[in-house]
């Protein structure tokens, strides 16, 4: 798969926007470039990553992933779905792309799309050129101003190390991050189908626009050559941990 190809599976608004040249948007607001090392690879690369999504004891998903990267230039695309069980209390399937370049080794959103469905209601985010569009299976349509700097995705799978702090955006929401602790390089046991190999912990305060917060995990290790989320937890007050597992083998 290369960027091209991921054109041409998008929406006419989309081909045009891949076929643009780079926007100028700043770097992301509040952060710490200095805290990363730039993804270093080949003229082209492709890495796809499979994660299972656990809520208590419920197997609630799974994540694909599909890292694309040529040059600078990247693309992150991939799919989120709840399991049969997890739809009975919580349902949502999602795809999402995000194409940008790295500059001085932070991804940069260019442009970011999400289609997504819960369980009475479907929609779809274009962001692009300075504005995004929401459009609901409601009729509704609505447009905003295009946040600037980097998108959730982006960072959370592009970065090969903990942020101290930035401030990120799902197309059209602001999303701050603030990291609490960081720790050296340790293993990670865990069952025999997930990474269980050294890897970094990067604990993080998220906060909504909202005003509201969630705790976050991230453990990145190495894996196809490259610096990956191995692990996430997000702790919600007053429900069970999300775990997110990079799966490494087949489920037994």
């Amino acid at each position: 798969m290369n960027l091209g190809a991921i054109g041409q599976a998008l929406p006419p608004a989309g081909r045009a926007a891949c076929a643009a040249a780079c926007l100028a948007l700043g770097a992301p607001l509040g952060a710490a470039p200095n805290a990363w090392a730039p993804q270093r690879a080949a003229a082209h690369s492709y890495t796809e990553l499979r994660y299972d999504i656990q809520v208590a004891w419920i197997a609630a998903g799974e994540i694909v992933m599909q890292l694309t990267q040529d040059g600078d230039r990247y693309a992150v695309s991939g799919t989120v779905a709840t399991s049969s069980l997890m739809d009975r209390f919580f349902k949502w399937h999602g795809r999402f792309i995000s194409m940008g370049e790295f500059v001085q080794g932070f991804p940069r959103t260019d442009v970011y799309m999400l289609w997504g469905e819960a369980k009475d209601e479907r929609e779809t985010v274009f962001s692009f050129a300075g504005a995004t569009t929401i459009r609901s299976s409601r009729g509704v349509t609505e447009e905003v101003p295009q946040p600037t700097g980097s998108d959730l995705m982006a960072v959370t799978f592009l970065a090969p190390h903990c942020l101290r702090e930035t401030t990120l955006h799902d197309g059209e929401h602001l999303y701050h991050l603030l990291l609490e602790h960081s720790a050296a390089e340790e293993p990670l046991p865990q069952r025999r189908h997930y990474y269980s190999k050294p890897s970094r912990r990067c604990d993080y305060r998220f906060a909504y626009s909202d005003g509201s917060t969630r705790r976050l995990s991230l453990w990145i290790g190495s894996w196809k050559g490259r610096q990956v989320p191995v692990r996430l937890r997000v702790r919600v007050p007053l429900l069970p941990d999300g775990n997110v597992f990079l799966r490494v083998g087949e489920r037994r």
